[in-house]
């Protein structure tokens, strides 16, 4: 059982590195290496690179040796347009079946968003932006269809990863959007959630562009019309605007 646990948790650290960017695309790595960060074995490692590179999360190369895999564009438009075409859907269900107590948890996440920008933390933001996603699939009681997605958006996942690390796509319009989709949801407009939650997760397509441009080492697979997405306009470090977020805080508060 211990070593089952220290296998499990070998690929979960593992894949949790590569995802956050801890181990960069195209930067090569070795199972000693990763077994002296992880502070686990080298047999349980060993096994966790296998799977991962099932995933396709690394690529090993004979003769070179064992690299991170680049964030596959391809990989990551179809993913962004399966998502799209299901969590319209989702968040439909969802909508219908919102209870006091779903909302009341959805809402404590943006606020704890709010606090890790505000700390300029883009692990913990990321981690609490998918576990907003979720919690309308777990309202809408499709976890099941989260789980399927999971492998399909690696990619996608780590593209998001990589715009939260650049100033000029700044957090607040994550923050904006969100709060928009839980409003609509509040409202039960559906016209308003099919059309605030299809805006988000287009969010991607204008700013492919600048992500490409800003790290070109960093991506496979790229086409013409990846660089077709208007430009992104620059914003200022450090100012987000959670007035909106906090009034709502308070109100619930007093």
């Amino acid at each position: 059982m211990q070593l089952k646990n220290m296998r499990s948790e070998a690929y979960s650290q593992l894949r949790y590195r590569i995802m956050h960017n801890k181990y960069t695309p195209g930067q090569k790595i070795s199972e000693k290496v990763i077994s002296d960060e992880l502070g686990i074995g080298r047999t349980p490692v060993r096994e966790a690179v296998i799977r991962v590179e099932r995933d396709g999360l690394i690529d090993v190369v004979p003769q070179s040796g064992t690299y991170v895999s680049r964030i596959d564009m391809a990989m990551a438009n179809n993913a962004r347009f399966v998502r799209q075409i299901l969590e319209v859907e989702i968040m439909l269900e969802a909508t219908g079946k919102m209870t006091d107590e779903w909302y009341q948890k959805l809402q404590q996440n943006l606020e704890n968003q709010v606090v890790v920008a505000q700390q300029g933390d883009p692990d913990a933001f990321f981690d609490l932006d998918e576990a907003f996603h979720k919690t309308f699939y777990l309202a809408a009681d499709r976890e099941v269809v989260w789980d399927w997605l999971q492998t399909l958006n690696m990619h996608l996942n780590r593209f998001r990863w990589m715009r939260l690390k650049v100033t000029n796509l700044d957090w607040q319009t994550l923050l904006d959007q969100h709060q928009a989709i839980l409003d609509a949801v509040r409202r039960r407009e559906l016209d308003d959630v099919r059309y605030s939650i299809t805006k988000h997760l287009r969010l991607m397509l204008s700013e492919r562009k600048y992500l490409l441009n800003k790290f070109p080492d960093y991506f496979m697979n790229v086409r013409p019309e990846d660089f077709t997405s208007a430009d992104v306009p620059a914003h200022e470090p450090g100012t987000l605007d959670v007035r909106g977020i906090l009034a709502k805080t308070t109100t619930k508060n007093d």
